[in-house]
């Protein structure tokens, strides 16, 4: 005997259905957004907008593709720094903000972009009033840090410029932490006092942010050109760490900067006081006494509190 079996398809279980098929066709966009193929992209939006044509995210789908359109017909060889610039500037006003709708693959759709940027730039001469368009710099958004680095360290006489400075503190927390890192925060404070806040802000370790904030508190003139001697009142283990930083370039550099002469002498005095009370000792302390006397009494009452 034949059964006849009927059966029932609900509203709810067809509205799941249609879920399902929508969300499939909304991941095959991020698919193929993914492998950068136009023609793919094009395809998955096209459907999608077929299925759901009043879904938010069709519009930024349509920038991102865009986007791939503009940077496949681009000469990258060809540009200039201020081609560059507006293309830069196109994705921080447009793109990003349409990449959000990628969710968890929005990061890796970005950071190929500025990849694609940072190699077109890297021949580009250091030009101050066009920061944003170096390789240094693009370097940086694509999360390329080694790069990053190597692209700064390459700019003539980068070593006092704000910006390169900032490219290589934030570019050697990245790769190494704090302790890779400090020389080149030491020299923001030292070169160009008033950036290092926002610059702490970027970096945002958590030491660091201590040791600002007490610095702040507990300075007589909390000019940041001093935090760098602060902090090795706070972690004298810090001297010998960075020692091996102290050039005779640095030094001369020094004698018109009274914080880094200040971290410069007491580095000195640090290494002295090992050896036990001295007349070097006593010679370098009263160096650092004519430097400011503000913190050399702080200095001094370090070491009170330290042989309690």
């Amino acid at each position: 005997m034949a059964v006849s079996l009927t059966v029932e398809v609900t509203a709810q279980q067809l509205d799941l259905f249609l879920d399902s098929r929508e969300v499939a066709l909304a991941n095959e966009v991020v698919a193929a957004l993914r492998t950068d193929d136009c023609a793919r992209v094009a395809a998955s939006i096209a459907a999608l907008r077929a299925e759901a044509p009043g879904r938010a995210d069709l519009a930024a789908f349509d920038v991102l593709l865009g986007c791939l359109e503009k940077h496949r017909n681009t000469d990258f060889t060809a540009l200039d720094t201020g081609s560059l610039d507006q293309l830069v500037s196109e994705i921080d006003k447009h793109v990003a903000p349409a990449a959000q709708f990628l969710g968890g693959e929005a990061p890796a759709f970005l950071n190929r972009l500025w990849r694609r940027l940072a190699e077109a730039a890297a021949t580009f001469p250091f030009d101050r009033a066009r920061p944003h368009a170096h390789a240094a710099e693009l370097f940086l958004r694509a999360q390329a840090h080694d790069e990053a680095e190597q692209a700064a360290q390459a700019i003539a006489g980068g070593c006092r410029e704000p910006v390169v400075l900032r490219w290589r503190a934030l570019a050697r927390y990245r790769t190494g932490g704090l302790p890779a890192a400090r020389w080149q925060i030491f020299s923001l404070a030292w070169f160009a006092a008033e950036t290092l806040p926002p610059v702490l802000g970027e970096l945002a370790a958590a030491q660091l942010d201590l040791d600002w904030r007490r610095f702040r508190a507990e300075a007589e003139t909390p000019d940041a050109a001093w935090f760098p001697a602060w902090c090795l009142l706070a972690h004298p283990e810090l001297a010998s760490a960075l020692a091996g930083e102290i050039s005779p370039a640095v030094e001369q550099a020094a004698q018109d900067i009274p914080g880094m002469l200040a971290y410069v002498v007491l580095t000195g005095i640090l290494a002295v006081e090992q050896r036990g009370y001295s007349r070097a000792l006593v010679e370098q302390r009263a160096r650092l006494r004519a430097i400011d006397t503000g913190f050399f009494a702080a200095y001094m009452q370090s070491r009170m509190v330290r042989h309690r």
